[in-house]
């Protein structure tokens, strides 16, 4: 213990967090043999993480905004990519539990700090896994069984399905929060962030990582790769369909079929970057740890979080329907910036009784344009008729935009409303 003070900056710790002596059972032996990392290293994967957690919150926080924006994005396969999104984001956020420690040179957050970040660490990571699994399934059934109605995914299975994989992350990342003997969350090589144990010499600990690695990576990864050689062999053996009934339908079997391309490339990506963190931890298990080293170990959790940042922007450059929508807004958006800038200059807005007993409404809008917008509307208390007259001028070019709307005066006040804004 005296050794390990005079090596790290505890007092810092203590003044800047929760740290207490006892934290140091939660270092496994092997990282004590190490020298303590150099302070720009700690400041070097600090920015990293910080950039990383940014944009990724930035792009799924996108990703859930628009799902929950636009009705045509809230699609059963869609509710599923929305999942991955909220673990993603989790994972994130969660990171500035790190950041603040490598602020600080180390576990300056303590014991709590240390079992939030292992305990969500291991629930978002178990699953976004196996939300791709079910993903991978869903368009399996899409595009390699679209005739079965009985295996077709609803927006009630979706749940259910969400619902069961939240349930199975967290029966695996609770149990070393609660110390029953297998495994626990300890500190990684620059004990700034937490895991499993998978350096610990003890039996149990080794049968629950394996049995971990089993269920949250051996199991689904089967599953994704089944389901994602039978897509491909699917694709390959589509053919072009000249009729317009059956080629409409092709189309949206083509669509199917991107979106299965764009889901197996988020798969890619979150293989190759939980991969070597995979290892590492196997490494451990099987008693390898001469080729861990802190840094080592630390550079595959870095490639983790990168996947969670870069499936947001992934899903919003390929996924058709998201662009759409993306594009819709934005486009509004920029409508309404044209207006605050360049309207309403001059306006006014007036209304009156004509002599046949109607009643006028007349909303006159210049911008500096030198154009004219102007829109009446009338209720005629005899004409059961509804007219639409539109003619355009402008000031400059002698035209005007005049659309006119006549209704019977027993038309309601909420229809009334609904028109106005139109």
């Amino acid at each position: 213990m005296i050794d390990f003070k005079t090596k790290y900056p505890v007092n810092l710790w203590k003044d800047h967090g929760l740290y207490t002596d006892d934290y140091i059972k939660l270092i496994n032996s092997h990282w004590l043999k190490f020298m303590p990392p150099n302070p720009t290293s700690h400041y070097v994967l600090g920015l990293l993480y910080t950039i990383i957690m940014v944009f990724g919150c930035t792009g799924n926080s996108l990703v859930i905004f628009m799902y929950f924006k636009c009705k045509s994005l809230q699609t059963p396969a869609n509710m599923l990519i929305i999942n991955l999104a909220v673990s993603d984001f989790i994972m994130l956020a969660k990171a500035s539990v790190f950041i603040y420690n490598s602020y600080y040179l180390g576990p300056a957050l303590g014991k709590l700090g240390c079992q939030v970040c292992g305990f969500l660490g291991g629930l978002t990571g178990t699953v976004s896994i196996m939300t791709l699994a079910a993903i991978s399934l869903d368009r399996y059934y899409v595009i390699v069984c679209p005739l079965k109605a009985a295996v077709k995914t609803t927006k009630q299975r979706a749940r259910i399905w969400i619902g069961l994989i939240w349930i199975y992350g967290f029966s695996f990342s609770i149990v070393p929060v609660l110390d029953l003997g297998y495994s626990r969350y300890v500190s990684e090589g620059y004990l700034t962030s937490c895991s499993f144990d998978y350096l610990s010499d003890n039996d149990q600990d080794k049968r629950f990582i394996l049995v971990f690695f089993t269920a949250a990576w051996c199991i689904p990864f089967t599953i994704i790769l089944y389901c994602y050689v039978n897509i491909l062999m699917a694709v390959w053996m589509t053919t072009e369909i000249v009729t317009s009934r059956v080629g409409q339908q092709e189309e949206k079997r083509k669509t199917d079929i991107r979106l299965g391309y764009m889901v197996i490339g988020a798969l890619a990506l979150w293989f190759v970057s939980w991969t070597p963190y995979a290892v590492v931890a196997l490494l451990g298990v099987f008693d390898l740890k001469e080729y861990i080293s802190p840094l080592s170990s630390m550079i595959p959790a870095l490639f983790c979080k990168a996947a969670s940042c870069t499936d947001p922007w992934f899903y919003a450059i390929t996924h058709p329907r998201f662009k759409k929508e993306l594009m819709k807004l934005l486009a509004k958006s920029k409508s309404r910036k044209l207006v605050r800038n360049y309207g309403m200059k001059k306006g006014w807005v007036g209304s009156h009784l004509n002599k046949n007993g109607s009643v006028s409404s007349e909303n006159r809008l210049k911008t500096e344009c030198k154009e004219e917008n102007t829109t009446i509307f009338m209720l005629e208390p005899y004409d059961n008729n509804v007219h639409w007259h539109e003619s355009t001028s402008g000031h400059k070019t002698e035209s005007t935009k005049e659309p006119e709307t006549k209704f019977t005066a027993s038309a309601s006040q909420e229809t009334l409303k609904y028109m106005l804004p139109s």
